[in-house]
C-alpha cells in the first residue's frame, strides 16, 4: 500500500517548527522546478543552482512564516525571480554584466556588443517606463513584482481592496507591454519575463 504523501500545508507547518525532515522533503519536491524556472530565464547552469540555492536557503530562514504562505510554488518561483532580477541590476553595474550578456548570447561575432547594449537599454527602458506609470499603478506592481507580495497583502498595504489592486496591476502590465512593444524580443527577452511573468 502507497503511502499519501504530505500535503505542501503540513511539511509548511513542520518547517514552522523546525523540522529539519519537512524541510528536506519540500526541497526534494521543488528543487528540480526552481532550477529549471531558474535555468529559463539565465540561460546560466551555475546562477541557476546558486538562485535555487538561495530561493531554500530563504525558506528555511522565513520558516515561521510560511504557514501563511497559500500556494508554496507560487512562493518560490517568486523567490526566485526576484533573486534573478536582484541579480541581473547588480550585473549590470559592471563588467561581470557583459561578461554575462556574451554568454547569455553566445551569438559570436560583432553582434554581441550590439545585443548587450540593447538588453541594458530595454532595462533603462522598463524602469522609465515603471516610474512614469500612475503613483498607485506604480506602487501596486513594484509591491508585486519586485517585493513578492501577495495581492491580498498589498491591498492592506495600500489600504484599498484586492480588486482594486488587481485592476492597478493589469492596467500596469497593459501600459508597460504597450510601451515597451518597439523593443525586438531575442536578447531582451529574459529580463522581459522577469518582469511579466506572473
Amino acid at each position: 500500500m502507497h503511502e499519501i504523501p504530505h500535503s505542501d500545508s503540513e511539511m509548511l507547518r513542520g518547517l514552522a517548527r523546525g523540522d529539519e525532515g519537512a524541510f528536506r522533503t519540500l526541497f526534494d519536491r521543488y528543487w528540480d522546478a526552481v532550477y529549471s524556472t531558474s535555468l529559463a530565464l539565465t540561460k546560466s547552469a551555475s546562477m541557476a543552482e546558486d538562485i535555487a540555492q538561495d530561493v531554500f536557503t530563504i525558506l528555511w530562514e522565513k520558516r515561521a512564516e510560511l504557514p501563511e504562505v497559500a500556494r508554496l510554488e507560487g512562493y518560490l518561483f517568486i523567490t526566485a525571480r526576484n533573486l534573478i532580477y536582484t541579480r541581473f541590476r547588480k550585473l549590470a553595474s559592471g563588467d561581470a554584466y557583459r561578461r554575462y550578456v556574451l554568454q547569455f548570447l553566445h551569438e559570436g561575432g560583432g553582434q554581441q556588443a550590439d545585443h548587450a547594449a540593447e538588453f541594458r537599454e530595454l532595462e533603462q527602458c522598463v524602469m522609465t517606463a515603471i516610474r512614469q506609470l500612475p503613483p498607485q499603478q506604480q506602487r501596486a506592481f513594484t509591491l508585486s513584482r519586485f517585493e513578492g507580495m501577495r495581492h491580498e497583502e498589498i491591498a492592506t498595504t495600500m489600504g484599498v481592496s484586492r480588486i482594486t489592486i488587481k485592476s492597478y496591476i493589469v492596467q500596469a502590465i497593459a501600459t508597460l507591454r504597450k510601451t515597451l512593444s518597439n523593443h525586438p524580443s531575442g536578447a531582451m527577452s529574459a529580463l522581459w519575463a522577469l518582469i511579466f511573468l506572473s
